[in-house]
C-alpha cells in the first residue's frame, strides 16, 4: 500500500522478498520454520522459487553449489536455534572456499528478549561472525532493503564469501516502508593491473622457458571462461586448475593439464617449471602446504589475488598483483608479444605428464572387490557430456580427482579446506537446480553418504537427474588406512562399517537403485539410472585393501626422525 511519502507499506517478510527479487535472486534453498512464514509468502508472491531439503546443512550446501555453478550469489534461509546451528558447517565451508552465499535465519521476537522463550538465549549473530565475512541482526523493518543489499555487496566483493542476516519474527511481521527505488547491491569492481606492474609481470612471463598457470577458485567469480581461454591461446602457457576452477579452461582445451599435482609429476620427469603464475589461487593444503612439491625452489612465483593477505603466506612471491582475474588475463593477452607456439613444446610435455598421473594403478588388480581407481574411472567414462561431478568422501575424493574433468565452470563440486563430509547430497541438489536438464553424478564413500541419506526424498519429489555412486568398502577408508600406517596393519579404532545396501535405502525413498560387484557393470548401471527418469543410487563394492596414495602422502615416508601426524606436517624429533 502506497502512502503520500513515496514509500509502500508491506510487512517485513514482503520487504525481504522484494529486495531479493530486485537483486536478481530467483531461487532460495530452505527448510521450513514458523519464524520464516512471512518471508516465504513474500517469496512465493514474487515468483522466487523455494527449494526445500530435509536438513538445514543440506540447504546451505545446496546454496553453495548453486553459487559455484552459476558464478553468482547462493541464498539459504533457515529457522532459529537448531535450524541456525545446523547451518554453521555450510557457512564455514563457504568461508574457507570463498563462495558468495547469503544466509538468513529467523529468531525469536525482539520484544521477548530474556523471557526464556522458545529458541531464545542464542546469540546467532555472534556465532555466525567467525564463520562469515559479515553478520548482522535487523531490528527495524524499514532497514531491511539497505541491510540486505549491503550484505550482498560484501558477499560478492573482493574474495567472495558468506554473509549472515538475522531476521527476528516480529521484524518480519511488522510493517516496513519500502522506497520507490529499492537499493541494489553494488556490483564487484573489475580492477586491472597498473601499467608498470603489468610491464614487469609480462616481461617475466615472456622470458620464462617453462611457465605454468595455477588457476584458482577466485577465477570463477572474477572472470569468464572466454577470458581464460583467450589468455591461454595467446600466450601458449599450460594451465593446471584447482577443483573450484575446473571448467574455466575446459578439459578439451589443449592448454589444460588437469590438477596442480601434474607439476610435481613433470618435475620428477625432468621437466620442472621455471615460473609459476598463481592466478586466483593461494598457497595451502591443496598446493602441498609448506613443502615445495609443486613449486621448485628455482621457480619464480607471480601471484594474482584480490586479497593481499595471501601474499607471502608460506612462499614469498617475486611479483604480485591485486587485479581481478578477468581484467588481469585481458591485460596480459593484449600486451603479449611472443608467438604462442614458442611454449607449445613445454605445454605438450606438461599435458603428457598430467595424463600419466595415477598410471601406477592402470594394471593393478583388486582382491576383495573392484579397485577403486578403476571404479572411479568407470564412473567418469560413463558420464554424459555436460555432467556435473559432486565428489566427497576421504579416499573416494582422492580416487575421483584422478578422473573428473569438465567443460563448464563449477562442474566439479567437492570438499575444500574445511574438509567437511556430508556436503554431497546438498551439493548435488544445488547443482541440479543450477543446471536444469543436465545430469549430476555424485560420487561418495559409504562413510560420507551416511550423513544425509534423507535427501534422497527431496531429490525424488523434485525429480532431479542425480545419480549417486557409493564406493562401498565397509569402512572409513582414509581413517583405517591412516591408522594402519601409524600402528600396524591389524589396527582399527571405530573405522569399520557394516555392509549396508545403500541402493536399497535409496529405493525406499523412491529412487532407482542397483548394487554392482563387477567393474564392467558400473557404466551400464549408471546408464540405466540416468534413463530411469528418477534419481538413482549405484552401490559399488570396492576393495578396502587398496590405499589411496594421498592417504600415505599425508603421513610422510615413515622417517624415524619424525613423529607422524595425520593430515598435517610431521613433528621432527629433537
Amino acid at each position: 500500500m502506497a502512502d503520500g511519502s513515496g514509500t509502500t507499506k508491506v510487512d517485513g517478510g514482503m520487504a525481504v522478498a522484494k529486495t531479493l527479487k530486485a537483486a536478481g535472486v530467483s531461487k532460495i534453498f530452505a527448510l521450513h520454520g514458523g519464524h520464516l512464514d512471512a518471508a516465504f509468502k513474500g517469496f512465493l508472491d514474487n515468483g522466487i522459487d523455494l527449494v526445500d531439503t530435509r536438513h538445514e546443512a543440506s540447504a546451505g550446501h545446496a546454496a553453495e553449489a548453486w553459487a559455484r555453478l552459476t558464478g553468482d550469489l547462493g541464498v539459504c534461509m533457515i529457522t532459529a536455534g537448531p535450524g541456525f546451528t545446523n547451518a554453521l558447517t555450510p557457512m564455514m565451508n563457504a568461508l574457507h572456499d570463498g563462495t558468495p552465499v547469503l544466509f538468513m535465519a529467523g529468531s525469536p521476537p525482539l520484544r521477548e528478549e530474556g523471557l526464556n522463550i522458545l529458541q531464545g538465549g542464542v546469540d546467532q549473530v555472534a556465532m555466525a561472525r567467525p564463520a562469515t565475512k559479515h553478520a548482522i541482526r535487523v531490528t527495524d523493518p524499514d532497514r531491511i532493503p539497505d541491510m540486505l543489499a549491503h550484505a550482498i555487496t560484501i558477499a560478492r566483493g573482493g574474495r567472495p564469501g558468506p554473509v549472515f542476516i538475522e531476521l527476528p519474527i516480529d521484524v518480519l511481521a511488522r510493517p516496513a516502508r519500502l522506497p520507490a527505488a529499492l537499493p541494489r547491491p553494488v556490483a564487484p569492481a573489475s580492477t586491472a593491473p597498473d601499467a608498470e606492474q603489468l610491464a614487469r609481470i609480462v616481461a617475466a612471463l615472456e622470458q620464462a622457458e617453462r611457465p605454468v598457470v595455477v588457476l584458482g577458485g577466485l577465477a570463477r567469480y572474477q572472470a569468464v571462461p572466454e577470458q581464460i581461454r583467450n589468455f591461454a591461446d595467446r600466450t601458449g602457457m599450460p594451465i593446471v586448475a584447482t577443483s573450484r576452477a575446473m571448467g574455466m579452461i575446459g578439459r578439451d582445451h589443449p592448454a589444460y593439464a588437469h590438477e596442480p599435482v601434474s607439476i610435481a609429476v613433470a618435475a620428477a620427469q625432468g621437466q620442472a617449471p621455471d615460473l609459476i603464475l598463481m592466478l586466483g589461487s593461494r598457497f595451502g593444503m591443496f598446493l602441498a602446504g609448506r613443502t615445495r612439491a609443486f613449486f621448485p625452489e628455482t621457480a619464480r612465483i607471480i601471484q594474482v589475488h584480490s586479497d593481499p593477505a595471501e601474499f607471502g603466506r608460506i612462499h614469498q612471491p617475486d611479483l604480485v598483483s591485486t587485479a581481478t582475474i578477468g581484467a588481469f588475463a585481458d591485460a596480459v593477452t593484449a600486451a603479449w608479444t611472443p608467438p604462442p607456439e614458442r611454449l607449445h613444446g613445454w605445454r605438450a610435455a606438461l599435458v603428457a605428464a598430467s595424463q600419466s598421473v595415477g598410471s601406477e594403478f592402470e594394471n593393478m588388480d583388486a582382491g576383495g572387490g573392484i579397485n577403486p581407481y578403476h571404479a572411479a574411472k568407470a564412473v567418469a567414462d560413463a558420464a554424459p557430456d555436460g555432467t556435473t561431478f559432486v565428489i566427497e568422501g576421504g579416499e573416494t575424493g582422492l580416487w575421483m580427482a584422478y578422473h573428473a574433468a569438465v567443460n563448464h565452470p563449477g562442474g566439479v563440486c567437492t570438499y575444500g579446506q574445511l574438509g567437511a563430509l556430508g556436503i554431497g547430497m546438498g551439493f548435488a541438489i544445488g547443482a541440479a537446480h543450477a543446471r536444469p536438464g543436465h545430469p549430476v553424478i555424485q560420487v561418495t564413500g559409504d562413510g560420507a553418504i551416511g550423513f544425509h541419506l534423507q535427501e534422497f526424498e527431496p531429490m525424488v519429489r523434485q525429480r532431479l537427474p542425480i545419480v549417486t555412486v557409493v564406493l562401498n568398502n565397509n569402512a572409513w577408508g582414509m581413517s583405517i588406512h591412516g591408522q594402519q600406517i601409524l600402528y600396524g596393519e591389524n589396527y582399527s579404532a571405530i573405522s569399520v562399517l557394516g555392509d549396508v545396501r545403500y541402493h536399497d535405502v535409496a529405493k525406499g525413498f523412491g529412487c532407482y537403485g542397483e548394487r554392482v560387484a563387477r567393474l564392467e557393470d558400473i557404466g551400464p548401471a549408471i546408464g540405466r539410472a540416468l534413463d530411469s527418469g528418477l534419481p538413482g543410487c549405484i552401490d559399488v563394492t570396492v576393495d578396502l585393501a587398496v590405499v589411496a596414495p594421498g592417504t600415505a602422502a599425508m603421513l610422510g615416508d615413515g622417517s624415524p626422525t619424525e613423529i607422524m601426524v595425520p593430515y598435517y606436517e610431521n613433528i621432527p624429533l629433537d
